[in-house]
């Protein structure tokens, strides 16, 4: 179930980001592009064109972040503390404090 929304959520991400840049900005935007200059808009009219593309934004943007609530809240863990990978390795390593070089009593020369 995990992959399958993973794999929505890309899939939603990637058609949010073509309907964006479909749009018509300021200038002609991509839009424009497509057809030869009449793209969409020569086929259903420039209103109808921003109108349903306008639509297709909130409805694949609401749908992007109902998505990502459901994969937060349902399949991620929680409740754990989980500690990082750095923090890992350190406690497996063990911490070796060096030792001092034993002292040896001075013997007087010539023994």
């Amino acid at each position: 179930m995990f992959v399958i929304l993973m794999v929505l959520l890309v899939i939603i991400s990637i058609l949010l980001t073509v309907v964006i840049l479909m749009q018509a900005s300021k200038g002609v935007g991509l839009s424009g592009a497509f057809g030869g200059g009449g793209g969409m808009g020569a086929m259903l009219g420039v209103r109808k064109t921003s109108d349903i593309l306008a639509r297709t934004t909130w409805i694949l943007a609401v749908s992007l972040i109902v998505l990502i609530l459901i994969v937060n809240l349902f399949f991620l863990p929680r409740g754990e503390i989980r500690e990082s990978v750095l923090e890992r390795s350190a406690s497996e390593v063990p911490v070796q404090q060096p030792q001092a070089p034993a002292q040896q009593p001075a013997q007087p020369p010539g023994k």
